[in-house]
């Protein structure tokens, strides 16, 4: 398996995407939306997860906000259909994405990929 292969369907899944929904979507936006109710819930959750990313993002602001505004998609997934299944689908496709785009923009420049 290659090491973007490995990055997509393994590390992403179970790495990144099922620890981050079960503590955002699982965790943070229950207890949240008990708490606060829905609207400020998705407030607290958004922001956290986007939060959560400073420093994976090398302390970008635009990254930190890109990411809120998806754990805000996320949180709304997981609302309209009832199952965390949802997001957590949402999330590997998102961060699966920039995986490979990363990887084919790294090789376009001559630089190695950032897992493999």
């Amino acid at each position: 398996m290659t090491g973007l292969a490995r990055w997509v369907l393994f590390d992403i899944p179970i790495g990144t995407v099922l620890p981050e929904e079960f503590l955002f979507r699982g965790v943070v936006d229950t207890v949240a939306t008990a708490v606060v109710g829905p609207r400020a819930a998705l407030v607290v959750g958004s922001t956290a997860f986007g939060v959560w990313h400073w420093y994976d993002s090398g302390r970008s602001v635009p990254v930190v906000l890109f990411t809120g505004a998806a754990g805000a998609l996320f949180v709304e997934s997981k609302r309209r259909t009832g199952t965390i299944l949802t997001p957590m689908a949402l999330h590997w496709a998102a961060n699966s994405v920039g995986a490979i785009a990363s990887t084919w923009w790294r090789s376009t420049r001559g630089d190695r990929p950032p897992r493999g």
